[in-house]
């Protein structure tokens, strides 16, 4: 893949997050950060970006990683880039505060309520544009997640969900995720973690198939 449709690629995963994820705090940086972002995800060893196409368009991602500093040191590399997509952030205390507030959850003890041990992996995101959903992808995108992560070696990995995140909920145990521990994130905002693990007892993939 050459740098323009990387390009591309980035572009389009940041507007499905964006109109998909549009919950959470980071769409509200803009689409120039989101699409920073996951170029920083694509670009660092511990972590990937997965997409799905349907008629040669992307209609869905996944991304994790095994920790979130390298993706921010990689992030950085591109600071013209990423000072100017968060220039109006920066002049809002309030956001700015929330970046912050990521930044520490980005450290080893982020999740500093849970009372287990966690894993160090972790699903990031993951998106289906509404009308690709029902087609398979996200148990696909699911899936190679998961094989990325048995490939660095890792056991298991976490999984994030907020507790009014029903449909999420549904997926994640369907797919074998099974809760963990609950934590607080934000200012109070309560959310699940799920654990699931990459591999069965022989070793080899447990995702389901619909």
């Amino acid at each position: 893949m050459n740098d323009q449709d990387r390009e591309s690629l980035y572009r389009a995963v940041a507007r499905l997050h964006a109109e998909n994820i549009g919950q959470g705090f980071l769409p509200s940086l803009g689409q120039d950060f989101l699409a920073l972002l996951y170029r920083a995800i694509d670009e660092s060893p511990e972590s990937t970006l997965i997409p799905a196409y349907e008629d040669n368009q992307v209609c869905g991602f996944i991304a994790g990683a095994i920790r979130l500093k390298p993706v921010y040191l990689r992030l950085l590399l591109h600071w013209p880039a990423l000072f100017m997509a968060l220039a109006p952030s920066l002049l809002r205390p309030t956001r700015l505060w929330r970046i912050l507030e990521i930044l520490r959850y980005s450290r080893e003890d982020g999740v500093e309520t849970a009372r287990v041990p966690l894993p160090d992996a972790e699903l990031l995101s993951l998106a289906v544009a509404p009308g690709c959903r029902g087609h398979g992808h996200a148990d696909s995108l699911y899936e190679g997640l998961r094989r990325f992560f048995a490939r660095q070696g890792q056991v298991s990995f976490k999984i994030m969900v907020g507790a009014d995140l029903s449909r999420a909920i549904h997926f994640y145990r369907r797919m074998g995720a099974v809760p963990a521990a609950e934590i607080t994130l934000h200012r109070g905002a309560s959310s699940t973690v799920y654990v699931q693990a990459c591999t069965d007892a022989g070793g080899n993939s447990t995702a389901a198939t619909v």
